[in-house]
């Protein structure tokens, strides 16, 4: 991997202030300042490198922060979430980009499990390492509570969330009253799950995961004009390539007998992701929307011919 010049310069500075170079002592061993301040500094290389996408360079600054502290609350964040974009680039591309359903996509998936359990356990020690006005502790919550969403653990999700949602300091909360709606969702608790989803866009309206789940309960609890309103804003929003969005927006159309704009919705949501799963349920509403659109024209003719009475 190549190293940009000021980079190595700044690897060769936390070279010197571990004192490990060649002319090191033992008895040169660096103070607590000193060692916090070298874990900061891996630390903060990790995340610029996480930024853009180079996890392998991140990860071996996460590791090298905790070599020397072994408890930094940030890296062991940081390092929970590499290992949770490790564990999702596997479902991803098993659901969004292939669909695949073999035993090979099974294997693999276990493998993204792993991956899910280790950055479980990474953002719990990030936790305990964090203090009770550290910032960070709600947002270590909330996901580990991802987490536990991920494996159906609801219970469990409910908890982390809760600690969330106490913490003084934590600045995204509408993030985990996002969350506890779509646990009380899964659950099947759509009054509970709109609550908390309206809170969390109230509190943000820009947070479009929040709102486009908002739309999905209010699809499933026959609020459909409100479903269409809150997935179209979502659709709209080029920040938020949700590709359910536009499955919501095109059944809750078709439900409302708009079948032209329901197959351009359906149209839409298979261009994100052509070979997804969730492709699939779109192209099957798509053909759906196609056969109403045919036959509609043919129930406006009954309706107005002398024959039908009216």
């Amino acid at each position: 991997m190549r190293i940009s010049g000021s980079t190595l310069a700044l690897v060769t500075a936390l070279t010197l202030t571990t004192g490990v170079g060649l002319s090191g002592c033992a008895h040169d061993r660096p103070s607590p300042e000193q060692q916090l301040t070298s874990a900061d500094n891996h630390y903060e290389i990790a995340l610029g490198s996480a930024q853009t996408g180079a996890f392998d360079d991140a990860r071996k600054h996460v590791e090298m922060a905790l070599e020397i502290i072994p408890e930094h609350g940030n890296a062991l964040y940081l390092l929970g979430l590499i290992q949770l974009q490790e564990g999702r680039a596997i479902i991803e591309f098993i659901e969004s980009e292939m669909c695949l359903l073999d035993a090979a996509a099974a294997a693999q998936r276990l493998r993204a499990d792993e991956f899910h359990r280790q950055a479980h356990e990474a953002f719990a020690r990030a936790a305990i390492a964090y203090g009770e006005d550290d910032r960070g502790l709600g947002r270590a919550y909330n996901s580990m509570a991802v987490i536990s969403l991920y494996f159906h653990d609801y219970d469990q999700a409910e908890g982390e969330l809760e600690k969330a949602l106490d913490t003084q300091f934590y600045t995204e909360k509408y993030s985990a009253l996002a969350n506890l709606g779509w646990t009380f969702y899964e659950q099947g608790d759509l009054v509970a799950a709109m609550t908390e989803l309206r809170q969390s866009v109230l509190m943000n309206p820009d947070f479009c995961v929040g709102r486009y789940r908002l739309a999905q309960v209010y699809l499933d609890f026959d609020m459909t004009e409100e479903a269409l309103e809150q997935a179209s804003i979502v659709v709209a929003d080029e920040r938020c390539p949700i590709q359910g969005a536009h499955q919501v927006v095109g059944v809750a159309q078709m439900r409302l007998g708009q079948t032209a704009d329901a197959q351009a919705s359906f149209a839409g949501c298979l261009d994100l992701a052509p070979r997804s799963c969730l492709a699939n349920a779109c192209r099957q509403f798509q053909s759906l929307a196609a056969a109403d659109a045919q036959t509609a024209p043919a129930r406006t003719k009954q309706r107005s011919s002398p024959e039908s009475g009216e």
